[in-house]
């Protein structure tokens, strides 16, 4: 995932560690920008972070689609409307 800064979120800060870290190739660790999982900070890894920019990292460090959330906040609305 791209929460490089592991604080849950996917930002700005997350963007600096990848910046930081672009280009290490064979050793680079998550918090250095690797969000693939290949040892090394590279545009693949800023992709990820692009895609995942705005997320909000769940317990098992998932990040989830914005879309899913709105989905399931909209659940949320529905089934709080039926109980009323």
């Amino acid at each position: 995932d791209a929460d490089f800064d592991e604080d849950r979120d996917v930002d700005g800060n997350d963007l600096a560690s990848w910046k930081t870290g672009f280009g290490a190739s064979g050793s680079a660790t998550h918090m250095q920008g690797d969000a693939d999982g290949d040892l090394d900070a590279d545009g693949a890894d800023f992709l990820v972070w692009q895609r995942q920019f705005g997320s909000i990292a769940t317990a098992a460090g998932a990040v989830p689609e914005p879309t899913s959330l709105g989905a399931l906040g909209l659940v949320g609305v529905l089934l709080m409307r039926r109980r009323k």
